[in-house]
């Protein structure tokens, strides 16, 4: 999309502190999981859960996981200081634009006579799917007159977000989340 992936940029800021690559290796062992997947499956969590200094109140992260779903076609780290209305219109527009793209240039460069081909066609043909899902619920989100503001707080901004499954962890409990939804202040 433009940008290089934030394990990546992540590692290279690693090699750029002084850490050789065997302490980053180490680093990931200490994650349980290649940095990737850590980013992907348990990076929110787990920032989610720290943040959760009062249990009777919502969490709070300050970094959002966007993500498009199971197939990974989309993956967005933002933060809640950067994140307006205008920020999903550039979601949409650029990154979801360059994304789908990227997956159909690899989709046209692959030749499907070979099995392993066959099946990384069928995987970007669900990325693209996903993709195109991810996207409508940005519409709709948008259509539906979303727009976030810092000082309305971490619940009434992300309640939107994750009651259309678009982040990678559930934030919000239930009752909170439909508190939020309805939240008019």
């Amino acid at each position: 999309m433009g940008e290089e992936r934030l394990a990546i940029r992540i590692e290279r800021e690693f090699m750029e502190r002084g850490y050789s690559a065997a302490q980053f290796s180490q680093v990931c062992h200490l994650l349980g999981c290649p940095l990737e997947k850590y980013l992907q499956e348990h990076f929110f969590k787990q920032l989610s859960d720290h943040l959760n200094l009062f249990m009777y109140l919502p969490k709070t992260p300050f970094i959002w996981h966007l993500t498009s779903g199971k197939h990974h076609a989309i993956e967005l780290y933002i933060s809640i200081y950067k994140w307006t209305r205008d920020t999903l219109f550039r979601i949409r527009s650029i990154y979801a634009a360059n994304r789908e793209a990227a997956i159909r240039d690899r989709l046209n460069s692959i030749d499907t006579s070979k099995t392993e081909d066959r099946q990384e066609a069928t995987e970007l043909r669900a990325m693209l799917a996903e993709l195109e899902n991810f996207c409508k619920k940005i519409d709709d989100l948008l259509a539906s007159g979303y727009n976030p503001k810092l000082d309305d707080g971490v619940g009434k901004n992300i309640a939107p977000l994750q009651k259309r499954k678009m982040i990678s962890y559930e934030v919000l409990n239930a009752g909170q989340l439909k508190k939020y939804l309805n939240a008019d202040w």
